[in-house]
């Protein structure tokens, strides 16, 4: 068993940025951050005011209060929408509900507060963004209501990373001696497809391996990810092509939940242009459900996913292959080798399950716990595809994949003080990769054409263990220089 072991140790961030009028640290990745400035209506800083921030879907909340300079920071918020409420005495109360905040964004809400005698409450439901004027790095959030209404046919939520500027699909088959059909491989600006990082939660989700991605969580247990192209900021790092940052769904104070299917097959889809009978049948199946809501109201919550799928589909074969069959298998015959049979499906059949727990113990720490397993196992993988000597796999050159996937995640965040917040992160995880031919037979090549046979120079296993921990403390400070904030 190969063994990696990752480990990251304390890592103190303390942010010096000089932006007028506010600079502030950067977010956690997989949290959020709002901060701002606490003003009355002559422009004049307000120290002291009572900060409360609120999650509307688990009504969680952080209090906090706005320091010398009038600055207030509310660090590593889980993604979702909140309400700010801020209040003085001598002052109307603020509140600005339905603030929306995303994985990895450092929001900015500066308030100006009025005198108590013109109005005793001053509510704000605008929905317009919330800024973010330190950020350098170019980056992209793809929310869930994205990731529910566009359409993707594999279901993997990666594959909408495609839609941001500058990222491609990887060349698989050229770039890694393993071939995992149910992982998307993608590129940043031209970048290797195994230059990537991928977080889930904030644990790293990158194979030690060969460099891809591992199995990760099915489309309906993500709630969002953002997708960093470049310019990364100090909380990233490993990376040389881009970064997916994904946060996984939790549950709320409702229960909720629902189930889905979908079928597709040769009858209802459209055939392709090398799509020849008989060698054209097609069918999946994809299914599963979900379940979240509370464990104990406002404090503890769950949220559950098994997805599976059942896929089956014929290879697309070369005119070469087919129209020669005959003379090929009369050749192999002279060798003492058995015919090629056309007559296969290459089936991608796999079973993704997914657990998530959250427990607020107070106001100042809070719980994360997930657990997700993917078993996959597909069979004649590579027959019909073009392979790295360029030629196309025949089914005798085919391999089968049986995968199992498997990762704990535990994370305790903690909020020392408004500008302290420490994040504790464990993980372990094994990870078990078969791909053994489908025969046993010699390698024979046609050059650029055609491939049979095993080619015994490739691997045929993988497994994995990984332990990983790592520990962040982030120091945010906030002085005054003229009319400028700084942190």
């Amino acid at each position: 068993m190969r063994l990696r072991y990752s480990q990251s140790v304390l890592a103190i961030a303390v942010m010096a940025l000089y932006l007028a009028p506010h600079a502030f640290a950067q977010a956690t990745i997989t949290f959020a951050q709002l901060n701002g400035t606490v003003k009355d209506t002559s422009g004049r800083i307000i120290a002291g005011a009572a900060i409360t921030v609120r999650d509307l879907g688990t009504n969680q909340m952080i209090s906090t209060t706005s320091n010398g300079s009038g600055f207030y920071v509310a660090p590593n918020l889980p993604p979702g929408n909140y309400e700010l409420t801020v209040q003085n005495a001598g002052f109307a109360k603020y509140v600005h509900s339905g603030i929306p905040l995303t994985v990895g964004q450092t929001a900015t809400i500066d308030v100006t507060l009025q005198v108590a005698a013109t109005t005793e409450v001053v509510n704000v439901t605008t929905s317009a963004p919330v800024i973010e004027p330190t950020k350098t790095e170019i980056s992209q959030v793809i929310d869930t209501q994205s990731i529910q209404a566009l359409p993707t046919a594999t279901r993997q939520f990666v594959d909408f990373a495609l839609l941001t500027p500058g990222v491609a699909t990887g060349r698989t088959s050229l770039q890694s001696t393993f071939t995992e059909p149910d992982v998307t491989r993608i590129s940043f600006g031209g970048m290797r497809d195994l230059s990537n990082g991928v977080t889930v939660d904030g644990a790293d989700y990158i194979d030690e391996g060969t460099g891809s991605q591992r199995a990760t969580p099915s489309q309906e247990a993500v709630d969002e990810f953002r997708v960093v192209n470049n310019s990364f900021g100090t909380e990233y790092g490993r990376a040389l092509g881009g970064i997916v940052n994904v946060v996984t769904k939790t549950g709320t104070n409702n229960l909720h939940g629902n189930i889905y299917g979908y079928i597709n097959n040769q009858a209802a889809d459209s055939k392709g242009l090398l799509t020849r009978a008989p060698y054209d049948q097609f069918r999946r199946n994809q299914f599963g459900a979900t379940l979240g809501g509370p464990i104990i109201k406002d404090k503890t919550f769950f949220f559950a996913n098994y997805e599976g799928q059942r896929m089956g589909y014929s290879p697309t074969y070369p005119a070469t292959l087919t129209g020669d069959l005959s003379t090929i298998n009369a050749a192999k015959a002279i060798l003492g080798l058995p015919p090629e049979n056309l007559n296969v499906l290459k089936t991608l059949n796999n079973d993704n399950g997914f657990v998530r727990l959250d427990h607020q113990f107070n106001t100042n720490n809070r719980l994360t716990i997930h657990y997700g397993i993917v078993d996959a196992r597909d069979l004649n993988v590579l027959v019909g595809d073009t392979l790295d000597g360029g030629g196309i796999g025949a089914p005798s050159d085919g391999h089968n994949t049986f995968l199992r996937d498997q990762s704990l995640v535990g994370t305790v965040n903690t909020v020392i003080r408004p500008d302290l917040v420490n994040t504790f992160l464990a993980q372990y995880a094994r990870r078990h990769y078969n791909f053994p031919a489908v025969t046993g037979q010699p390698n024979l090549d046609i050059p650029n054409t055609l491939s049979f046979g095993h080619n015994f120079g490739t691997f045929d296993a993988l497994n994995e263990s990984r332990e990983q921990l790592s520990d962040s403390l982030a120091y945010i400070k906030a002085t005054i220089i003229g009319s400028s904030a700084r942190t």
